[in-house]
């Protein structure tokens, strides 16, 4: 991550976070329908509580709110908020808050005592690494920094975005009709009192934008550029960005190389879709963990009984419980939810439902087969292990050599979203227990990969 500056001492990092929320959106919400733009829904969270989220990550605990435009309405929204997240907030009142966001922020200087403090917007979304980096650059007497990005093809509205020209490391100048440019201000702040001073300096003048009172610094080189060219942001003050920020939450579901095949490729383009909408209602990843499960057992008990429709509509619902098990932790990181207890749940009931799709598929086929049910419950047996060691065998690789697992195509042939998807396509093809043994069989075979490669790591660690 590149930057002009060098990281401070820990101790000297900024601890507070100030974010402007005082005004009216009107571009975002032109008709004022619905709640006030800090309180804005996003996905399953208010605007608000996603810039709070994202400072909490960056290890910021304390918040000031500049609030004006429909204020009682944005204190009580933000003060349930910090109580349900646990982290201190305060207020302060810009009576002059339809002059610009500029006297918005002057508001604050009565309130804030720290040596430093960030600046950031209540509509601006950025990544934690981001806020991470402004808030440990060293600043001198006088000075505030400012998070830039230097790749225009990225920046998702060129023609509104507060363009920046910096010189020799130092933002020379801002303002959204700059011809000539070299990088976007990303709305990220570190101030000291210097800012109020460059406000109070071009609010004498009658300017009141935040863009006209850095430039009172600018101009003296007392604006560092923090270059954060890469990391993802977005200014959502249009409906336009508004659509553009629901899209890049959802695609940042995808977990890559982490997935399986069908999940990259099946499962995930559909469960991303159904999260979105999961997301904006109050039901919880835990609720959706155990829908998925019931929905698996479901399937499984048709599966069980062997004739065709049966099997058939027992296939399409273990399918479909396994695009749904993919979205209680879409949701969770789109409300901020994930917790070790729902992970915990989810891969139990993950290893139940396995399970009971094995049970069902190889009681069906031993009622059909009746003097091979011998047999069948042993390569059920065998499948069935196979399936349940798949899920041990990298965590306990990670456990007894201190790392994962190796990027390897074994680790995603392995993955219960392939596994599942085979065996419901045998059952639509009317052969799902020799599907079952398939999958048993390349499961045992990953297992034996794993173990080789974890007894060839061992062997040299003993030599060493």
């Amino acid at each position: 991550m590149p930057s002009t500056s060098s990281p401070e001492r820990p101790s000297d990092e900024a601890t507070l976070a100030v974010i402007l929320a005082a005004g009216e959106g009107s571009r975002l919400i032109p008709h004022q329908a619905g709640p006030p733009k800090p309180a804005l829904p996003l996905l399953g969270l208010s605007l608000a509580e996603r810039t709070v989220l994202v400072c909490l990550k960056a290890g910021i605990q304390r918040f000031l709110f500049v609030v004006g435009h429909r204020e009682e309405e944005v204190r009580a929204h933000i003060a349930e908020m910090a109580a349900r997240r646990g982290c201190v907030v305060d207020f302060v009142t810009a009576p002059d808050w339809q002059l610009g966001n500029g006297a918005s922020a002057l508001a604050a200087a009565a309130k804030v005592t720290d040596g430093s403090f960030l600046l950031l917007m209540v509509d601006h979304m950025v990544d934690p690494s981001v806020i991470q980096a402004v808030r440990q650059t060293r600043l001198g007497p006088g000075e505030i920094c400012l998070a830039v990005d230097r790749d225009k093809e990225q920046v998702f509205d060129l023609d509104d975005v507060t363009k920046v020209t910096l010189r020799n490391g130092r933002v020379a100048q801002l303002g959204k009709s700059l011809e000539r440019w070299d990088a976007a201000d990303m709305g990220v702040f570190r101030c000291t009192a210097a800012l109020f001073e460059g406000l109070r300096a071009a609010a004498a003048a009658g300017r009141h934008s935040l863009t006209d009172g850095v430039n009172q610094l600018a101009a003296g080189g007392g604006v560092i550029a923090v270059d954060m060219t890469g990391q993802a942001w977005l200014d959502i003050d249009t409906s336009q960005a508004y659509r553009e920020a629901t899209r890049r939450l959802r695609y940042s579901l995808a977990k890559g190389r982490e997935d399986g095949y069908i999940s990259t490729y099946l499962n995930r383009p559909i469960s991303t879709r159904l999260s979105v909408w999961l997301a904006t209602t109050p039901i919880t990843p835990n609720q959706i963990t155990l829908i998925s499960f019931l929905v698996s057992l479901i399937g499984a008990a048709f599966l069980a009984l062997g004739n065709f429709v049966a099997m058939v509509l027992g296939a399409l619902l273990v399918q479909l419980a396994s695009i749904v098990d993919g979205c209680d932790g879409e949701v969770a990181r789109l409300k901020h939810l994930a917790s070790a207890r729902g992970a915990w749940l989810d891969t139990i009931l993950d290893r139940y439902s396995d399970m009971a799709v094995t049970l069902a598929v190889t009681s069906a086929c031993a009622g059909q087969q009746a003097g091979l049910s011998g047999w069948i419950w042993a390569g059920g047996f065998v499948a069935g292990t196979g399936f349940l060691l798949t899920s041990y065998a990298t965590k306990e690789f990670t456990l007894r050599h201190g790392h994962p697992y190796p990027d390897h195509f074994l680790v995603r042939l392995k993955k219960r979203d392939l596994r599942l998807f085979v065996i419901c396509t045998g059952a639509l093809c009317g052969h799902a227990f020799a599907a079952l043994l398939a999958m048993g069989a390349l499961s045992h075979a990953c297992v034996f990969g794993i173990l080789a490669m974890g007894w060839r790591i061992s062997g040299k660690s003993a030599y060493e």
